[in-house]
């Protein structure tokens, strides 16, 4: 494979193949293809464009240099990482929504990184929890079965990202790896919920999760700029379900909230996001706690487990003011330590 063939094309607004794609980021993950060579290719390709076919193979060359574990093959489990880069400053919605799934029985599979433009990325949180998530691989993946939740923290289970670390940073915009992060998850979950910084991304995601053979999965952006669902304004969503993808749109005002405190999603700084978020753990009624299980509601809607987004965020509303998920995020800290 000869890496400047590639940059040439992109350079000459030529589309890669899925393969073509693959090639090339298979030789970053092996450390063949120089800061340079990288660097053209993906500004380059930013100007271009990424398609479909190109998002495709960069995910599934991602994904076969990650860490495998062997045991979760047979099981249906989600994923709820966003593409983050909202720039928000809200609190961590995809991690608390999948805590919450966790604690009502839904499996799910976390994956997720350090904050980059947001206040408190995923890791960032559960440090502050104490929650650990390094150590052996095997280990961590098992969590999803005793506990129904585990975080996969990427540069743990993707260290051939490191030769592409640098060439990101002082390049200093989004490139196709900020695209890919959310659909790289090893564990290659069956259902996906996957909220995204633009409107324009919604088809194209859910295009290359049926390339992947994605059982399930929604991707959403709300008008109001949230890649999760919002409480305030109309949130855009395409579905995809078994291979056919639709296009959708769900009101909050049909879940008749009233006296909504932006105060209580919205933070200055990490350490407020981070107590707004002990709030919600703690059940305690708030704004916040509202968001957190619209999403919930979302999942427990693509999982089947809830005939519509209403009444899930209905159960999870409930179960969230209950404590359960308190006393379940206490117990699977406790676990991640042993």
């Amino acid at each position: 494979m000869n890496p400047s063939i590639y940059i040439q094309k992109i350079i000459e607004k030529e589309n890669l193949t899925q393969e073509e794609a693959y090639s090339f980021i298979e030789g970053v993950m092996k450390g063949n293809i120089s800061e340079i060579l990288l660097s053209s290719f993906l500004t380059a390709l930013k100007m271009k464009g990424e398609t479909i076919d190109e998002i495709t193979g960069f995910v599934r060359a991602v994904r076969d240099a990650s860490f495998k574990v062997n045991q979760m093959n047979s099981h249906d489990f989600l994923d709820t990482c966003g593409t983050g880069g909202d720039g928000k400053n809200s609190i961590n919605v995809s991690t608390l929504t999948a805590i919450t799934l966790g604690s009502l029985g839904i499996k799910v599979s976390k994956h997720g990184n350090r904050s980059v433009s947001s206040l408190c990325g995923s890791s960032d949180f559960l440090d502050e929890f104490g929650y650990v998530y390094t150590g052996d691989h095997e280990k961590i993946a098992e969590r999803i079965l005793k506990h129904n939740f585990t975080f996969l923290f990427a540069p743990h289970w993707h260290p051939a990202m490191k030769f592409a670390a640098s060439v990101r940073k002082e390049l200093g915009f989004r490139t196709v790896f900020n695209l890919i992060g959310p659909l790289s998850n090893p564990l290659s979950p069956a259902y996906q919920l996957v909220g995204v910084y633009n409107k324009n991304l919604l088809e194209i995601y859910a295009n290359v999760l049926k390339n992947l053979n994605c059982k399930k999965a929604i991707i959403c952006h709300s008008n109001d700029g949230f890649d999760e669902f919002s409480i305030f304004q109309t949130t855009h969503f395409v579905l995809l379900d078994n291979g056919k993808i639709t296009k959708h749109e769900f009101n909050p005002e049909v879940l008749k909230l009233e006296n909504l405190n932006p105060s209580e999603v919205f933070a200055i700084n990490r350490s407020e996001s981070v107590r707004l978020s002990e709030k919600i753990l703690n059940g305690e009624n708030s704004t916040g706690a509202l968001k957190v299980a619209l999403n919930t509601g979302v999942a427990l809607f693509l999982m089947g487990k809830e005939n519509s987004i209403e009444s899930g965020f209905f159960i999870a509303r409930n179960h969230l003011l209950s404590g359960e998920v308190h006393s379940y995020f206490k117990k699977i800290i406790a676990d991640s330590r042993t």
